[in-house]
């Protein structure tokens, strides 16, 4: 009976754990749940038919103990239980942490500009409406927001209205404005909200016309994610045909440039250089190895060069396909606005990457390096290895150091500041590799910090529950919170019954 008890006992947490570490039901934590249930089940009746049989009042001390034991732990667990449902306490055990919001949904919900009414639609059978559930539960404790939840099948007018496909659906309401969210999670709940509460917004241009990335372009290659980021953070995005231009417009607070495949034309150069130079420009520049658009001139201008060559970091594996070293995971930042939050646990991923130095060009400059390779990284002259599979060899006499991927520098001319960014890929901020690790967020606390927005930088929710990452990290971690935890249950379980073999010698 012991070893039964013991099977049951460690069956019933390892499955609880499992569960309330990824916050839903799997294969894993159901079959110890209902092994660990029979188990106990089992053990439970072979002591009753054991009891009767007993005589002696010696021998049934044990087994009262046994029984009161586990009365105790039974209704210790229901007052618990009952204590955090009439207290309103709280406790978020899954892994991710879904129900701790991060500082970037705490504070777009305590800037509604009002009353914001959730409404979840759900079929009775869905079992994803319980999670759904309590991350609404959690959205309305403290702020100005009401939950609701309504069967799908009993409203169909507001199916049409909002263009709801399916159970678990969510509709936030903030006057006649609404947004409706297929997939709840903390970072679409984030930018429903984002949208629904912004208020004044930064006029952002956007080279178009020399073989930019395209902000309208929504394949892995094109940059309609980063587009859908910038509206929802406030950012009215417009765009500026560089074929066209002589000046940057007056209303412009800030200029994107995604790594132009062909030299810009005189007149958009002297345009850009002008607005830096005697405007307090803001500016965003994204740099590809082997382009040359004319940008960089300006850049040097500003004390930030950029050789033409390709970072090679062995410590970074083949990805996806790509050379072993070209795809670069970063993990070294420096204290900085645009890396706030981001540190060996928050990587940022380059696939193709040039360098830059820095130079004052005034003694009151000030030029930062931002994100770098690791120490073990060095340059290849060739931008061609980029389109190989096999791992480019070091020279002898190529130095390895860190190489800076993104730069910063704040400048002083003709009275007014001047703030740029320069990053050494373009391809990170694609959809493809948007938001893998934290890419979003180096980009957009970029945007951020030269148009002088500093307090929205912050780490900001994934918008998905999987990482769009050439290796699924979550995704791992899930399966590890499933059949991964089989092993130490295994372990724990062999160490418990060779104790009590050993007791009953």
């Amino acid at each position: 009976m012991s070893a039964l008890r013991l099977v049951g006992f460690v069956a019933i947490a390892f499955g609880l754990g499992a569960y309330y570490a990824i916050g839903e039901r799997s294969i894993f934590s159901a079959t110890n749940l209902v092994v660990g249930s029979v188990a106990l089940a089992v053990a439970a009746l072979g002591t009753l038919s054991r009891w009767g049989r007993v005589r002696q009042s010696a021998a049934r001390g044990p087994l009262q103990e046994v029984a009161l034991a586990a009365v105790a732990i039974l209704w210790g667990a229901v007052l618990v239980e009952g204590f955090a449902d009439a207290s309103g306490v709280r406790f978020d055990w899954t892994f991710e942490k879904r129900y701790a919001f991060a500082p970037a949904t705490q504070a777009v919900l305590e800037s509604l500009p009002g009353s914001v009414r959730a409404t979840l639609y759900y079929d009775d059978e869905d079992p994803r409406t319980r999670r759904t559930r309590l991350l609404l539960e959690e959205v309305a404790r403290g702020h100005d927001v009401s939950v609701r939840g309504r069967p799908l099948a009993q409203y169909p007018e507001d199916e049409d209205r909002f263009g709801i496909r399916s159970s678990n659906s969510v509709v936030l309401e903030l006057g006649r404005r609404w947004e409706r969210i297929e997939r709840l999670s903390e970072g679409t709940l984030f930018e429903a909200l984002s949208r629904l509460s912004t208020g004044a917004r930064n006029n952002l241009y956007v080279f178009v016309g020399t073989g930019e990335g395209d902000l309208g372009r929504s394949d892995d290659v094109g940059y309609s994610g980063l587009r859908a980021a910038l509206e929802t953070e406030g950012y009215s995005v417009r765009p500026l045909p560089a074929a066209m231009i002589s000046e940057i417009p007056a209303d412009a607070d800030a200029v994107l440039v995604l790594a132009p495949a062909r030299r810009l034309t005189p007149d958009a150069l002297g345009a850009l250089q002008r607005y830096l130079a005697e405007e307090g420009g803001r500016l965003v520049a994204l740099l590809d190895p082997g382009e040359q658009s004319g940008l960089e001139e300006i850049l040097a201008e500003f004390g930030i060069s950029s050789p033409d060559a390709v970072i090679v970091d062995p410590s970074s594996g083949p990805v996806d396909g790509d050379a072993p070293g070209v795809s670069i995971v970063a993990y070294n930042y420096a204290e900085h606005p645009v890396s706030k939050g981001l540190d060996r646990n928050r990587m940022t991923f380059f696939r193709g990457a040039r360098p830059f130095q820095l130079r004052k060009p005034e003694p009151a400059d000030r030029l930062r390096e931002v994100v770098f390779s690791s120490g073990d990284s060095w340059l290849h002259d060739d931008p061609s290895i980029l389109g190989r599979k096999v791992a480019p060899k070091r020279p002898d006499d190529a130095p390895t150091e860190y190489y800076p991927i993104v730069v910063a520098g704040e400048y002083e001319r003709a009275g007014r500041q001047t703030r740029i960014v320069a990053i050494g890929d373009s391809a990170f901020a694609a959809n493809r590799n948007l938001r893998a690790l934290y890419n979003l967020d180096l980009i957009m606390n970029a945007l951020h910090w030269v148009v002088d927005r500093t307090p929205d930088i912050t780490l900001r929710p994934k918008a998905s529950e999987l990482v769009q990452f050439p290796v699924p990290i979550q995704s791992s971690l899930r399966a590890f919170y499933g059949v991964g935890l089989l092993i130490p249950e295994l372990l724990l379980l062999a160490a418990g019954l060779v104790m009590l073999r050993r007791r009953s010698l």
